[in-house]
């Protein structure tokens, strides 16, 4: 051996890269060492990483970001916590949690893929001016921010993510996605039409006495000497709604309520509607809500849309529908080779409740 490295300290050399080594695995990139051994814990402490849900690469999904999620689920879907029972709250803590992992996955894929630069657009702040529009008080928008651990910065920055994430998926995707063709649309409408059909609508004015103002508990002879009035044309429709009607927005229109269809009235009153010729004045119409007097003045009949009408929209479905197909196979490649990587943390899943 060379006189000149002789003296070189070997063994302390090896430590070193080998420490090195062992400090890049399990901290700062968070390699297969990492992966692995807390693959092995089964569960973390507490302390340590008790608010962790799970992991994706080594990085975390916390109990927060869960619950979060939940929350947003829940309402988009109109459902109620309390409503739900063990079963269903299990499979949405799974649901959402499996929902945040493939998020996860695709943005770490796409920052493997060096696409991590995008200047602030004006959808991104839409987004985040849509976002503050929610709040009816203003003071809430900070408070909701700081609760969810989040500053006006870092959530401009989660919009900007999502924004370069789509795109990333857009990119992956393309080769999968064949155009729409005339002949698949026409295919669709021949067998699907009727789930198209537009519904019967009504044009109709009322004049609305709620059942819920304690000081006039006879609504009922209320309501009747009202009709009295308008069958004896003393009064104007109009007028009688605007002098009597508890409905602030129709009555300065005269009772008007526009066009609707059953799906937009309740039950007891659409029935009601139904029944009246064009022209025709009501009887007064007890429901939940209170006692009305009603007149339709113009009826649509239900029917099928054309094809040409009809054109646009099940192409935009046939081509949301290849797309999200396109992105479910995408993502199960993600999982399928990271399925060392993904860590799930499950007595914290359990214990996961909506986010207040």
């Amino acid at each position: 051996m060379s006189s000149n490295l002789q003296g070189f300290p070997w063994r302390f050399a090896v430590c070193f890269i080998a420490a090195c080594w062992l400090f890049a695995d399990l901290y700062a990139c968070k390699g297969p060492l990492h992966a692995r051994l807390m693959q092995g814990r089964g569960s973390w402490p507490e302390g340590l990483g008790g608010g962790y849900a799970a992991a994706v690469h080594g990085r975390p999904i916390t109990r927060l970001e869960l619950e979060e999620a939940m929350r947003a689920h829940l309402w988009a879907r109109n459902e109620s916590w309390a409503a739900l029972g063990a079963e269903a709250r299990q499979q949405i803590r799974w649901l959402v949690l499996d929902n945040l992992v493939n998020d996860r996955l695709i943005r770490a894929h796409r920052l493997m893929d060096g696409a991590n630069t995008m200047p602030p657009t004006a959808a991104a702040r839409r987004e985040a001016d849509f976002i503050q529009r929610q709040f009816a008080v203003a003071a809430e928008y900070p408070q909701r921010l700081a609760a969810q651990q989040q500053t006006q910065k870092s959530l401009d920055a989660a919009i900007r993510d999502a924004q370069l994430d789509e795109e990333w998926i857009t990119q992956k995707i393309a080769h999968r996605l064949a155009e729409v063709t005339e002949k698949e649309v026409r295919a669709w409408y021949s067998e699907f039409k009727e789930s198209l059909r537009i519904p019967q609508a009504h044009h109709a004015a009322h004049i609305f006495l709620t059942r819920h103002d304690q000081t006039k508990p006879d609504r009922a002879a209320e309501i009747r000497a009202i009709h009295r009035q308008l069958m004896a044309k003393e009064k104007t429709f109009a007028a009688l709604a605007a002098e009597h009607s508890d409905d602030d927005r129709s009555k300065v229109v005269g009772g008007d309520l526009g066009w609707f269809t059953r799906e937009r009235m309740p039950e007891d009153f659409i029935a009601a509607v139904e029944k009246l010729k064009i022209g025709q004045f009501s009887d007064p119409v007890p429901t939940k809500l209170g006692w009305h007097l009603i007149i339709v003045m113009e009826r649509r009949a239900s029917r099928l849309p054309t094809f040409e009408e009809a054109k646009a929209e099940i192409s935009a479905l046939l081509t949301s529908q290849r797309r999200a197909e396109a992105v479910k196979s995408l993502v199960a490649e993600l999982r399928q080779t990271a399925r060392e990587s993904l860590i799930h943390h499950s007595p914290v899943i359990d214990r996961a409740e909506p986010a207040p």
